[in-house]
């Protein structure tokens, strides 16, 4: 019996995941890297470059595509409001925030919707058909001239504005794509890590590589953006660059619709809220009772696709929404019995969601760094757009959103640096499988973004001075401030997301995603909260002409804040406790 469970254990996946015809995911055929096309992704070549095999991956070519788009709007965003919509310089900017975290936030619906009813594969496939009908009204938008504002010359501040009904076709189209976009991110990264399985010893190192590979096909993506597109938006037209985005799109459906018989699926199990305030509402039931020798309740068998998590000390309140009372339990035909899981939940539900509440305060915690990689599209821009942009002494001029560039170009190079090199290194020092933890990882993100402030103010300043004698800086001194924001965002966002997906229960993984892309979101909110709160302020401080505003003070005051939220997230980090590589108990899927 014992040799049956370990090849069993041997050939299926252990993670509670399914193949498409709802069978226990074979191994062989399943997960992984599943390639672009299949022969790719079963090619000797890409055997033989594991980091090859991983950029060849449908999940990288799906997530590049994605990126494509997301970056070809977002870089050069506020140039489009100003230049074509004919905003402010401060409206601009909380566009773009407004619409990077409703983009985030929506992750949380998309989670919702693929942990609760649709799947994560059904999520994905009705977020791209959203993505289309967005891209496609963004595009008519900017192609006819009746649905934009008329154009104007360059400097001139009294341009006429849009029209409501124009208005309202460009942001109807801007916040259909940040809707879809949201859902399936959450859905796409969790729906990527399912293919990998965490009891495997094989399969284990390789997802704690996708996601630093996800991360990096994120900013392939964003590389291609901000050169080709960015170029093509400036020197084109805006309608040829978004019409270029409806293409990117369908082939990245095509890809993920070819490979479905390869993917390992995990079956909706109902609202992770509704678990989290079932346990909730029976606990306080019961907030009167003590534990004594009353049983804690768990079901004594397992459901295909599900796992148990045994029982731990935190949180002891919480374990009285499993106290087995007489009132609990309801006789029903045949002697069997069932309960409301309002009144009774299992110690894995009760578990499940001690897991979650442990990862709110590390929440909290980061949100504050995610304002920082917004500064990129929106005053970065505006500082490269108040310099010489001129490469060399040629006539050649690099547009300003393409300095986004050296953003994407830092985290394309570091991260498979990081992943190769010095975890390996740092592995030998710390005994660590990761190199370093995960909250570690995060925090010296944090630092880093500090640093990327901190430079950004003094070239500010002296971009001033350089002004002041009827001089322009050369674009090329941000380069610095972009290259540290890039090498933050590669240890900071990549941490966060792998610590919120496998930090949380397996049912909860689209929803522990979304926490980390809600993350993301709020930040951006925050950052338009900070711009309105500054333009009350000191209005002084950010200016439609940079040069009588005074940006670096702006930097200064992001540099502090941020030195304070680590001051805040170093203990917690040390506090947190982290859920051990398998919690589970010993189970074994049965074909």
């Amino acid at each position: 019996m014992e040799l049956e469970s370990k090849a069993q254990a041997y050939l299926y996946a252990q993670n509670g995941t399914l193949d498409f015809k709802g069978r226990p995911a074979l191994k062989k055929k399943t997960g992984r890297w599943p390639g672009a096309i299949p022969m790719l992704g079963e090619g000797a070549l890409s055997r033989s470059l594991p980091v090859l095999k991983a950029f060849l991956s449908c999940a990288a070519v799906i997530q590049m595509s994605a990126t494509v788009i997301f970056f070809g709007i977002v870089s050069n965003l506020v140039t489009y409001l100003t230049t074509v919509m004919h905003q402010g310089v401060a409206r601009s900017a909380r566009d773009l925030t407004n619409w990077q975290g409703t983009l985030f936030v929506s992750s949380v619906l998309g989670a919702f919707l693929s942990d609760t009813y649709w799947g994560r594969y059904k999520t994905l496939l009705y977020s791209f058909l959203l993505y289309c009908v967005g891209l496609s009204c963004l595009t008519i938008s900017a192609s006819v001239r009746s649905l934009r504002p008329p154009s104007c010359p360059a400097r001139n501040y009294t341009c006429q504005p849009a029209s409501t009904a124009q208005n309202a076709l460009f942001f109807f189209s801007l916040y259909a794509i940040a809707f879809a976009g949201g859902s399936s991110t959450a859905s796409f990264m969790s729906f990527g890590a399912d293919q990998f399985d965490e009891s495997d010893d094989v399969e284990r190192p390789q997802k704690y590589s996708f996601f630093n590979f996800l991360l990096c096909a994120i900013h392939v993506g964003g590389l291609i953006s901000v050169t080709v597109l960015v170029y093509i938006e400036d020197n084109v037209g805006f309608s040829w660059g978004f019409g270029i985005l409806v293409i990117v799109l369908s082939i990245a459906l095509v890809v993920f619709l070819i490979q479905m018989p390869r993917y390992r699926y995990r079956r909706p199990d109902g609202s992770p809220l509704t678990k989290i305030a079932q346990v909730l509402v029976s606990a306080f039931r019961k907030r009167r009772n003590r534990f004594g020798a009353l049983e804690l309740y768990e079901e004594k068998s397992i459901a295909k696709g599900k796992r148990h998590i045994p029982h731990t000390d935190e949180f002891l309140f919480l374990d009285k929404a499993a106290l087995k009372l007489d009132g609990d339990m309801d006789m029903e035909v045949e002697s069997t019995t069932k309960t409301s899981p309002w009144k009774l939940s299992t110690v894995t539900r009760v578990e499940e969601v001690k897991l979650v509440i442990r990862m709110l305060p590390v929440w909290f915690a980061t949100l504050w760094f995610t304002t920082a990689p917004t500064q990129s599209a929106t005053f970065f821009l505006r500082q490269g757009m108040a310099m010489d942009n001129r490469l060399g002494s040629t006539s050649f001029k690099i547009p300003p959103a393409s300095m986004l560039l050296f953003s994407n170009i830092t985290v394309v190079l570091f991260l498979p640096f990081y992943d190769r090199i010095l975890v390996p290194a740092m592995r030998k020092i710390s005994k660590n499988e990761r190199g370093i933890t995960l909250l570690q990882r995060t925090g010296l993100g944090i630092f880093v973004t500090v640093i990327a402030l901190v430079t950004a103010a003094l070239v500010e300043i002296k971009r001033k001075d350089e002004n002041s004698s009827s001089r322009k800086l050369g674009i090329f001194w941000l380069l610095p401030q972009y290259a540290l924001l890039g090498m933050a965002e590669g240890l900071a966002n990549t941490s966060m997301l792998e610590f919120f997906h496998e930090q949380s229960p397996d049912t909860f993984h689209s929803l522990g995603i979304s926490l980390g892309l809600a993350n993301l979101g709020v930040g951006s909110f925050m950052s338009s909260v900070l711009i309105t709160c500054v333009g009350r302020a000191a209005p002084s401080w950010l200016q439609n002409d940079v040069n009588a505003g005074h940006l670096d003070r702006y930097y200064w005051l992001m540099a502090g804040l941020s030195v304070a939220n680590l001051a805040i997230y170093v203990p917690l980090a040390r506090w947190y406790s982290y859920k051990s590589p398998d919690p589970y108990a010993e189970t074994t899927q049965e074909p």
